[in-house]
């Protein structure tokens, strides 16, 4: 999880970005004002017509009406405006994000560019993007899958993540990779999760393990105190409501009830609100059913595209030719 002090960090620098965004309309406004003089008389009146309008209505006196007043000067106040080469949107503060205007949330709930940054820095501290670095679609090589099915199912797979990736705005589709030992199903999932990263989606990348983890400190309490992270509710949160989850390796947690239980829950969960999953595992279908639950298997056949890659162990091969090519050299 991310620690409280990284967390803290980042709130400091939404407010740095609301202090920026001030000054910078402060200056703005300050030389708007030098070219409209106009413009802060104006800007009086209607200030104090409203509040003698608004002090009547609470004594129910309405005799008091300043509306055609108020709605006069104001367009005196564009008018005046637009013959310096203004707008009335140049005397409002610009924002990095005019969803929450930088303050990471909109009203109670957390704005998608603070759920962004957490991602980037959980990635910064889990090494994520120096994976990605090297496993993405441009280092992705069909030389390693034998000619044959293994390499026409490869090709396939290849194409399939594309047009996932391609309609993922537009469509509920979820993937299950399967396959042996060492045959790219998580170099394939790094080469998606990179691609919606970089398209500025909201992904949460977790192993089976770590996600039972957090899953379970949320079910049962967190084992770190409240000075050690931010807490397990929080990231069961992150999993439910980012734009893909990746679980990686299901099948190399110790599998109870419970997680049967957690894992039924996580992905009918985001399936009710349409939101994507991806799973890798060695686990073939009839392994994911007897392992988990009907329900589980269920959501899995009837919900998600199978990808299932064949070959032989590609991790195996790239150490053989390391080995050979350090001892050419």
């Amino acid at each position: 999880m991310i620690s409280r002090s990284a967390f803290e960090t980042i709130l400091k620098e939404y407010d740095e970005k609301q202090l920026n965004a001030a000054r910078m309309q402060q200056q703005k406004r300050a030389w708007i004002e030098e070219k409209v003089p106009r413009l802060k008389e104006i800007e009086n009146r209607i200030a104090a017509l409203s509040v003698n309008k608004a002090i009547a209505r609470i004594a129910g006196d309405s005799s008091i009406d300043a509306s055609e007043e108020i709605r006069s000067l104001k367009e005196e106040k564009k008018t005046a405006l637009a013959a310096a080469g203004f707008s009335l949107a140049d005397l409002e503060a610009v924002y990095e994000c005019d969803k929450c205007h930088d303050t990471g949330y909109v009203g109670s709930e957390m704005c998608s560019c603070l759920k962004r940054r957490i991602t980037e820095v959980l990635y910064d501290q889990s090494n994520i993007k120096a994976i990605l670095r090297e496993e993405n679609f441009d280092t992705f090589s069909f030389r390693y899958y034998p000619e044959g099915q293994a390499l026409d199912v490869a090709k396939q797979a290849v194409s399939t993540a594309r047009r996932f990736i391609d309609s993922f705005s537009s469509s509920d589709e979820n993937l299950f990779i399967t396959g042996g030992t060492g045959v790219g199903k998580t170099f394939l999932t790094n080469c998606i999760a990179k691609d919606l990263i970089d398209r500025g989606f909201f992904v949460v990348y977790l192993s089976a393990i770590r996600l039972f983890d957090i899953l379970s400190d949320a079910a049962f309490g967190s084992r770190k105190n409240g000075a050690g992270a931010v807490s397990a509710e929080l990231m069961k949160k992150y999993i439910f409501d980012c734009d893909l989850l990746v679980i990686d390796d299901l099948g190399t947690e110790m599998v109870n009830s419970f997680i049967s239980t957690q894992l039924f829950e996580c992905i009918n969960e985001r399936l009710l609100a349409k939101k994507h999953t991806i799973i890798s595992t060695n686990l073939s279908l009839k392994q994911v059913q007897d392992n988990y639950s009907e329900r589980v298997f269920s959501r899995i056949v009837n919900k998600y595209t199978l990808i299932r890659l064949l070959g032989d162990d590609i991790r195996m091969k790239k150490k053989l030719e390391d080995w050979d090519a350090a001892r050419r050299d």
